[in-house]
Formats: C-alpha cells, structure tokens, sequence
C-alpha cells in the first residue's frame, strides 16, 4: 500500500471555491442583475464572490424581481440591494448599506441609491445581461436604475450576455456587443445549452466559474504580463511497457492548473499541456492533453514554431511536468501475457531530459525540481541554473520543494525559488505552505521580478 505521506488523491479541490481558498479577492464588486431566467445564477455567483472574501452589492432591475427577490441576495451579500423601492437620498454617503447587525451605526452609512453604489464600486458585473439592458447601455438610455449605475460608475464593467439565440444572433444585439467592446466593457461569451425557450444553441449565461475567473483577471491583470506567451506543462508522463500498461508516477497536475489560472487572470496567453487536467479551467486557456514524454516535447516545439511566425519575444515555459526519467529499452508490441512460472525483467534507458535539449534562445525556461531534502534539492536547482555547456539547463529560475513538503495531489505544497543570482550570493526565497494557487501568484511575481532584473540590465 502507498504511504499516504507521498500521496493523497484525496486532497484535490473539487470545486472553484475549494482551489481558490487563501487566494482573496479584495475588491468591491457591483452585481447587476436584470431580468432573465439565469438571474439565478447570479445568486450562485453573489455567494461564490463572498466565499472569495470579495464585498459584493446588488443592483437589481425591476424585471429582475420578478425571477429572484432582493431578500435573496441580502440574505448572501449583507448590503442592501439597490432597487426602485429601496433608493433613498436622505444622505449622500457614498458607501453601501450594510445590514449586518453586528455593525455599529458610525459604520453603517444611510444612502442607498445608484450614485453611492456607483462610486463603491471596484468592479461592475452585469450578470445576466438581457438584450434590452445591452442595448439600452450601448446608447446611454438610463430609464431604470440598473443603466443609471452603470452610467454613473467610472469602475471596469463585464457584461455576460443571457439570451435567446435569434435575439443574440440579431445585427441589433451585434452591433450593440460591439459598441460595448469598443468602449472598455469586457463580453462574457455565452455558452450553448437548452435554452429556457426549450431549443438548444448559444446565448446561456456563461458557467458561474467562467465568471468568477473573468473578475479575476480584471482584479488581477498585470502590465508585465499582458499578452506574454506562457507554456505550462503538468502532470506525469508515462512510459509504455506494452499496449496497456505503463510506468508513470503520482503527479495530479493540480500545480500546473493552478500556475495556468494565475498566469491567465495575470493576463498572459497561457498554453497549458497535461496529462491531466484536475480542476476547473478558464475556456481561454488552451489546454493539450499528453501522456509521453516525446509527447510533451513536440507540443512544445510546435507551440514554439507557431509563435515565430508573429513574435520575437521568448516564450516563459515553466516545466512542473514530472516527465519520465527512465523508459522501457523494449516496448512490447502486444499485452504481455501474466505467467505463475516466469518472472517479467525489465531493461530501463534514461529518457532525453526534454528541459536541456529545449533553446534558451527560445524560451525562459522555469524549471520544477521535486527532491528528498532540501539540502540535496539546493544544489540540484542551482545546477539547473547553469549553461548547458557547464552541465546545466540553462533555467532563468527553478521552482524547488522538498516531497515530505506536501503528498502528491494534495491541494498545498511549499517551494523554494531560485533565480541567476542565486549562483552568486547563494540566495533564495522561501514560500511556505500555502494552497497551490496561492503560490502561483508568488511564482509568477519572482518570476516577473527575475526578468525585470535580467530585462534592465540587458
């Protein structure tokens, strides 16, 4: 039996909310909701938000009510939603209303009206967004309340359409996406599902998580990061014995989901390659699913051949695939038959190291190093450090953690981070346990640090 100190299954996150814990979202998010069957989700969305540590306010149209009613969303957000019968001016205080019990009065302002809720807000999300809501912010119609803090706030605004396919499809709610578009307002796409009209096809608000990840990468985007190419490979290779068995390892593919979702709502263009994928992605991140190592190595060269066809700049490739050290010599080209009188003997050949034979003038290679000890770790990362020429693998920065850190598939782990001038002062940042999306965000800043340094001093 497998010791449970090495692996643990068990631990994945099974949900967004489970992968996203210690990874807050401190930001003051505006949900307006108007009047379509999914306005249920939003719902779903107000809780999820709260969960994230976001404070979250509701504006709600008067269509809306007619799906969920604002009690609702108090009962989840704690503030008052903003609706025909609650707006008041009796004051201009420009916060929400709380009405969490536990507040003091000099804690709870008293206005509650679309000019308050406007300036609060950090981010706007309009969840889900009918076509006359569309339409009526596309030209600046503010007849209800829901327009007129739209129109009032000078906060980002996501907008996550909730349709009718014929009416989405229409040249009016076309050229009205557009104009939104043009303007700075992020479009949410909508899925295809059955649709409340009972025909299937596209114009379903978009899954709840698919939302969530979009205010994430408004909350979150980095100038650094926008539009740079990031390759991400995860999980464990495997090395076929015969047509249906293999020798792999444990490795779950969560870090590399979790670097995958930092780096994208960071803003970058992230390619994910995995041999598997245990939690929940956003759509915009291109994902390939592998199981060898030559596998992983020809999607990465192709990638990299694609993106010389419209950019100079290196790829930043961060290499957390556990790939095969050792193969089978002979691969048995049919099911080895079991026998009670033979024993099966195994010739093993050390595999290509994939990370070294990659072009540096290609890539920014990160690089992920899983040892016994740290001190035997130290010195296996710093010799990932070196030039190839000196017996390195000419990593700008290797990623190190020690496997009694954390058991494979666990949702924390730990690392200790390496740079080039580590080779000079001996230097490296310790991360402690932490969940592994939050640690992704730690990466990714010692990685934007690291290149910044190199970038400067080029």
């Amino acid at each position: 039996m497998l010791d449970s100190q090495i692996v643990a299954p068990s631990a994945k996150p099974s949900t967004l909310a489970e992968l996203l814990e210690q990874t807050p979202l401190h930001s003051n998010i505006l949900l307006c909701v108007s009047g379509s069957i999914a306005a249920y989700k939003a719902l779903e969305l107000a809780s999820m938000l709260k969960k994230l540590g976001a404070q979250v306010a509701v504006v709600m149209s008067q269509s809306a009510q007619r799906f969920i009613t604002p009690l609702s969303f108090e009962a989840i957000t704690h503030n008052k939603v903003l609706c025909e019968h609650s707006e008041e001016w009796s004051t201009m205080d420009t916060s929400v209303q709380k009405l969490d019990s536990s507040s003091s009065k000099a804690d709870r302002p008293h206005s509650c009206n679309h000019i308050a809720y406007a300036k609060w807000a950090d981010l706007c999300i309009l969840a889900p967004a009918t076509a006359s809501s569309i339409a009526k912010l596309a030209h600046g119609i503010a007849d209800n309340l829901l327009t007129q803090t739209l129109l009032a706030t000078s906060a980002p605004i996501l907008c996550a359409p909730a349709m009718n396919t014929a009416m989405l499809e229409s040249k009016q709610t076309q050229a009205n996406l557009t104009t939104l578009a043009a303007m700075g307002i992020q479009i949410i796409e909508p899925k295809s599902a059955l649709l409340a009209c009972n025909t299937k096809g596209i114009g379903a608000l978009a899954d709840v998580d698919e939302l969530v990840f979009a205010l994430l990468k408004a909350s979150k985007a980095d100038r650094f990061w926008l539009d740079r190419e990031v390759y991400i490979t995860g999980g464990g290779a495997s090395a076929m014995l015969d047509p249906v068995r293999a020798i792999t390892n444990h490795s779950s593919g969560l870090q590399a989901s979790a670097l995958a979702i930092a780096l994208y709502t960071l803003g970058a263009r992230v390619r994910l390659i995995s041999s598997s994928f245990p939690t929940p992605l956003p759509k915009a991140i291109e994902v390939e699913q592998v199981r060898s190592n030559d596998d992983y190595k020809q999607a990465l060269l192709r990638l990299n051949k694609q993106r010389k066809k419209h950019s100079k700049q290196r790829a930043i490739l961060l290499m957390a695939a556990a790939l095969a050290d050792f193969a089978p010599k002979y691969r048995a080209t049919s099911k080895i038959k079991k026998s009670k009188t033979t024993q099966l003997h195994l010739a093993l050949e050390p595999t290509q190291d994939i990370l070294a034979s990659l072009d540096s003038s290609d890539f920014v290679k990160v690089g992920f190093k899983a040892e016994d000890s740290l001190e035997i770790g130290l010195s296996s990362a710093r010799a990932m450090l070196l030039p190839r020429e000196n017996g390195g693998k000419d990593c700008e920065i290797v990623c190190l953690n020690t496997l009694d850190s954390s058991p494979f598939g666990a949702s924390h782990n730990a690392f200790t981070l390496l740079n080039r001038q580590s080779l000079q002062d001996s230097s490296a940042r310790t991360l402690p346990h932490s969940t592994k999306l939050a640690l992704s965000y730690e990466i990714a800043s010692f990685i934007k640090a690291s290149l910044e340094h190199l970038e400067s001093n080029a």
